[in-house]
C-alpha cells in the first residue's frame, strides 16, 4: 500500500482507508466513517491557517447541516466547532440527505490540487447503505478528483446475484471508468524474498522456512503473512542484533 501512498501524499493529496467488518453487517457506512475519521485526524494536525481554510469550505457545503455528518464522525466537531442540531425526517428521507449531504462533504477534499484516494477493503461485506453511496460518490459528473481503491474476495462473491458485483455493474454503466486487477497467488521466489526482507537475511537463510511457508499456504498472500507472523509468535523468531541473521 505504501507504494500507492507515498506518491499521492507527494502530490499534496490525502489518502485514507477503511474496511468493511464481517461482524457487523448492520453498522451503515462502517468503513467510509473509519476512513474519513482517519482524514479528520490528517486535517486536525495541520497548521491554525489551513484548519481555518478547511471549515469554511466545509460549512460552506454542508450549511446549517453539518451535524449530520458530526454525528457519524465526531472529529469534525473539532474542526467546524459545534453546529446546531438538525429536524427530524421520515427514515428514508433522512437517508436520501445524509447520501447528499455526504457527497458534497466527500467533494471538499476532491478538487484540483488536493486529490483525494479513498481505499476500502472487504467491500464483499459492504453494507447496502454503503454500496449506494459508493454508487453515488462514483458518479462521474459528481466525483471531481477522487480514486477509488476497493479490495474484495471474488471467491466470496457470485457474479450473477451479488449486490456488490451488482452495484459494480451499475457504476459502470453510469460512465465510470472502472480497472480491476486480479492478484495471483505469491510464488515461492515471491515468499523467499518476502521472508529475506522481513528477517533482514539472505536469500539462502531465508530458502527453507520459505519451502515451509509456500507448502503450507500455496501462495495465498493473506495466510503466508498470518503464517509467518504465527511462528515468529510461538517459536520467537527474530533477528540476532550483532550479525543481522534470523535466529
Amino acid at each position: 500500500m505504501n507504494e500507492v501512498h507515498k506518491p499521492i501524499v507527494r502530490q499534496r493529496g490525502y489518502f485514507i482507508k477503511g474496511k468493511f467488518d464481517q461482524f457487523n453487517p448492520n453498522i451503515p457506512f462502517w468503513a467510509f466513517v473509519e476512513a474519513f475519521r482517519e482524514l479528520m485526524g490528517q486535517l486536525l494536525s495541520e497548521s491554525a491557517v489551513d484548519l481555518a481554510k478547511w471549515k469554511t469550505k466545509i460549512l460552506n457545503a454542508l450549511g446549517s447541516n453539518a451535524q449530520v455528518i458530526i454525528d457519524v464522525i465526531p472529529e469534525l466537531e473539532g474542526i467546524v466547532g459545534q453546529q446546531p442540531s438538525v429536524p427530524e425526517l421520515s427514515s428514508s428521507a433522512t437517508q436520501n440527505r445524509f447520501n447528499s449531504l455526504f457527497g458534497k462533504f466527500v467533494r471538499v477534499f476532491t478538487a484540483k490540487g488536493y486529490p483525494l484516494t479513498i481505499f476500502l477493503g472487504d467491500l464483499q461485506w459492504a453494507d447496502s447503505t454503503s454500496l449506494s453511496l459508493l454508487k453515488l460518490l462514483m458518479n462521474e459528473s459528481e466525483a471531481g478528483y477522487l480514486l477509488m481503491l476497493e479490495a474484495y474476495r471474488d471467491n466470496e462473491v457470485f457474479p450473477a446475484a451479488h449486490p456488490l458485483t451488482l452495484t459494480l455493474d451499475e457504476i459502470q454503466k453510469q460512465g465510470a471508468k472502472i480497472n480491476k486487477l486480479i492478484l495471483a497467488p505469491l510464488s515461492a521466489v515471491d515468499i523467499i524474498l518476502l521472508v529475506a526482507d522481513t528477517l533482514l537475511c539472505s536469500v539462502e537463510t531465508a530458502t527453507p522456512l520459505s519451502q515451509l511457508i509456500y507448502q503450507k499456504t500455496q501462495g495465498n498472500p493473506f495466510f503466508t503473512t498470518q503464517f509467518l507472523q504465527g511462528l515468529m509468535a510461538t517459536l520467537d523468531l527474530r533477528l540476532k542484533p550483532d550479525i543481522g541473521s534470523a535466529i
